[in-house]
């Protein structure tokens, strides 16, 4: 065993689950598992992906990115309360894959594996969502939630509820997983229908928690347990690759201030971390992570992974 955590995100329940080790492979997972029956009653009914976004949210949120990232953000600081609020909002940039595939002229159909309702793409927000990446391309999705696939199939988009539904003679050009395979029971399941639905030449675009950031190095037991199944490393993602004849192309580790902040507040870290300083604080925690993040110990890891062949 490696560390035991109950719920203290979500709150949807006092049971404790364990993380273990693989003595093989070495690859971290719970253990046991929800299984694929029970797993959904340990998501919270307001799960922020699953629901719609009005649209002045969606503009107001990249209005507020945009403060808090650019050059306003100093003058903004200056105004201490509202520089508290932004300080949240403080993070690298970080190129979406996605998005740099299409404007550079990429061609083929794009696959969002875990894709919430469509309206926003995590990290990369609004913009590199399914519905947005619909004027570059033909998009679908793959969403367990069925409230979410309504709202989808509202828009026209073609989803499915799991990747064995995806009708045999559609294939990718991009195939993303956005932090959702943590989530999923069978990794192999998933890097087996990549290496058979990308197009050659295509790749898949894999971001999940990166179990050897620094943030879990400090606190093992920092993790969104029971709803991550398994907890990745670099070294994880390139084996199954391997394994399934992929190539890993790209990678890169990165880290924010807010999860920090985020995780000292649900007990996950010292307190001293829920107690936030304001956006100039916020920064300069952010350019002390960066040796981390270069070093590949930031907290989310981004992997792309490319299918070789004519």
């Amino acid at each position: 065993m490696v560390v035991r955590q109950t719920d203290k995100l979500h709150h949807t329940t006092d049971e404790y689950f364990t993380i273990v080790r693989c003595n093989v492979c070495g690859l971290h997972y719970t253990n046991p598992r929800p299984s694929p029956a029970e797993i959904a009653r340990f998501y919270p009914s307001d799960y922020s992906f699953h629901g719609a976004t009005p649209r002045w949210r969606e503009l107001l949120s990249r209005l507020l990115d945009w403060c808090a990232n650019g050059q306003v953000a100093w003058l903004i600081g200056l105004v201490p309360a509202v520089g508290r609020r932004l300080a949240a909002r403080v993070r690298p940039r970080i190129p979406d894959p996605v998005l740099e595939y299409y404007r550079r002229g990429g061609q083929g159909a794009y696959l969002d594996i875990g894709c919430g309702s469509g309206r926003h793409a995590h990290y990369w927000g609004h913009a590199s969502s399914v519905g947005s990446c619909q004027r570059f391309t033909q998009v679908a999705g793959v969403e367990a939630s069925a409230a979410a696939r309504e709202l989808l199939a509202r828009e026209g988009i073609d989803v499915w509820g799991d990747i064995d539904q995806v009708p045999l003679g559609r294939m990718f050009a991009v195939i993303r997983m956005n932090w959702s395979l943590e989530h999923v029971h069978s990794p192999s399941r998933y890097f087996r229908f990549i290496a058979e639905r990308l197009l050659p030449g295509g790749r898949a675009v894999i971001a999940v928690p990166n179990y050897e950031g620094l943030i879990y190095r400090v606190a093992p037991d920092c993790v969104e347990l029971p709803i991550h199944l398994y907890h990745f490393r670099a070294c994880d993602i390139a084996a199954y690759a391997d394994r399934f004849g992929l190539v890993v192309k790209a990678q890169h580790t990165f880290s924010y201030p807010e999860m920090f902040r985020a995780a000292g507040d649900a007990g996950l870290l010292p307190t001293a971390f829920a107690d936030y300083g304001d956006i100039f604080w916020a920064r300069a925690m952010m350019r002390s992570l960066k040796p981390f993040d270069d070093a590949g110990w930031g907290n989310d890891l981004l992997v792309v992974i490319e299918r070789n062949g004519l």
